[in-house]
């Protein structure tokens, strides 16, 4: 497993990227050297086409990352993945054309593209729908050992099923005595005693035991698991491992001796710098860009519905510290005079057509970059939220209060892993993914998450 940001990832996962860039490179020489075999120890031009195959392969790459083609948490079918596939090389196609007006050296000419293009089709679709056959059997999986079979166990168990891409299976469930039939779930062996433990994991090569127990009631395995241990096996505490392998901190069930103990929380002063110093970097430059666009935006605000183009309201900040955000106005004028502070529906009528536009864009949060300017906000945090519903929140849900040991964010680690949330058991479901990004806090966990969120705004995921 590699590890990235205290998340693990499968080390096939590299192996198949590294692979699937090799496919690339070899779609496109296949395609000049079918063309121009006899020419390719002779003429220049085709010289500098090959030495232009590796940008070429970074930007189709880079498409099909874009396209969330690198998602394999999920089963695609073949023509879903074959459509997905070739809306990407498109895109790369395109945006290779226009890089071909600055540097003449990438130009491929009419045969070579779509003999590539084919190619391309082929070897991709193919190779993708190997790895899913490789991840939906289980190949190249490791096996770990499941101890507990309690509510953390399951909420594991479930996490490494329901992600086809996971890097694990669970090859076998110990719990004194098995209670929720967990083991029969996931598919693996069960065994009502922890004897026989450390002599299963020798003789199966396991490597890692996730010991997932919530109560000490009917014995304790530490006997068997010391026996492990001294064998060399990997011992993992279960919100530990769920922390890596989900990226998020399960705050309903967590311990407070557990956040107190555990690594990470750390503020390094360099951190914190280099963190406002981006901040300023990154909304001034927000703020020059997107000038022309903000300038559209407020014009359609202000012609298809009556009343001011921003809006103002007030959000919890840092140290529960309020602070008045700014984002252009989505909703009819007075949308709350009657209802109240509520949380945003689905397809919510009071939301007006130039609005759900520019929610699904995420354009609304334009005027933010102020905000980051003023150090009222981040770049990257958790979303702030309205007095209201912090006071609600912080009454229902454990470590809510947390989140603002650190100053919110326009875009953060829950945007792009959960979406847009808009009822209590959405809350928490951020909670978490909050809680490990404050855990984790560094700069580049934030470089990577600006990258991601311009994938998720490009596929207008999670807006409403």
């Amino acid at each position: 497993m590699l590890r990235f940001f205290n998340k693990y990832y499968p080390v096939r996962g590299l192996l198949f990227f590294l692979g699937e860039s090799g496919l690339i490179y070899l779609s496109i020489w296949l395609a000049i050297h079918t063309f121009y075999s006899a020419q390719l120890n002779f003429d220049p031009e085709i010289r500098h086409i090959l030495a232009g195959i590796l940008p070429i392969v970074f930007i189709i790459q880079l498409s099909l990352y874009y396209h969330d083609l690198y998602n394999f948490q999920v089963k695609k079918k073949t023509f879903e993945l074959s459509i997905r596939i070739i809306q990407a090389i498109a895109v790369a196609f395109i945006g290779l054309a226009i890089i071909n007006l600055l540097f003449p050296f990438l130009i491929l000419k009419k045969d070579i593209f779509f003999l590539g293009l084919f190619l391309l089709i082929l070897f991709l679709v193919s190779w993708r729908l190997i790895y899913q056959f490789i991840c939906q059997h289980d190949l190249f999986n490791e096996r770990i050992l499941l101890v507990g079979d309690g509510n953390l166990a399951s909420l594991i168990g479930e996490e490494i099923r329901s992600n086809l891409d996971s890097g694990y299976v669970v090859k076998a469930v110990f719990s004194n005595p098995g209670k929720t039939q967990l083991a029969a779930k996931l598919g693996a062996e069960q065994y009502n005693s922890y004897e026989g433990l450390c002599e299963y994991a020798m003789a199966n090569g396991i490597k890692k035991i996730v010991v997932a127990l919530e109560e000490r009631r009917g014995g304790s395995p530490w006997r068997p698991l010391l026996d492990c241990r001294m064998h060399g096996v990997k011992i993992f505490e279960g919100y530990s491992f769920c922390e890596v392998l989900s990226g998020k901190i399960l705050a309903r069930n967590t311990q407070p001796s557990w956040l107190i103990f555990s690594d990470g929380f750390r503020r390094y002063r360099m951190t914190v710098w280099s963190k406002r110093a981006a901040d300023i970097c990154l909304a001034s430059l927000g703020i020059i860009i997107s000038a022309p666009l903000q300038l559209g935006v407020g014009i359609l605000v202000k012609i298809t519905s009556p009343g001011p183009v921003f809006y103002k309201q007030s959000r919890v900040g840092q140290r529960e510290k309020t602070f008045q955000v700014i984002k252009f106005r989505t909703m009819c004028c007075d949308a709350e005079e009657q209802s109240g502070a509520v949380w945003a529906e689905n397809k919510d009528p009071r939301i007006t057509s130039a609005g759900r536009v520019l929610r699904k864009l995420r354009l609304d949060e334009l005027p933010q970059f102020w905000n980051v300017l003023k150090g009222e906000m981040s770049f990257v945090g958790p979303r702030p939220e309205r007095p209201e519903f912090v006071e609600q929140l912080k009454q229902r849900l454990p470590y809510y209060g947390e989140r603002h040991t650190v100053k919110p964010g326009i875009t953060g680690w829950a945007q792009i892993n959960y979406g847009y949330g808009a009822s209590e058991e959405d809350a928490l479901r951020k909670l978490e993914y909050d809680l490990f990004y404050i855990k984790n806090l560094s700069l580049i966990l934030d470089i990577f998450i600006v990258l991601k969120t311009v994938k998720t705004v490009l596929g207008r995921v999670g807006a409403r």
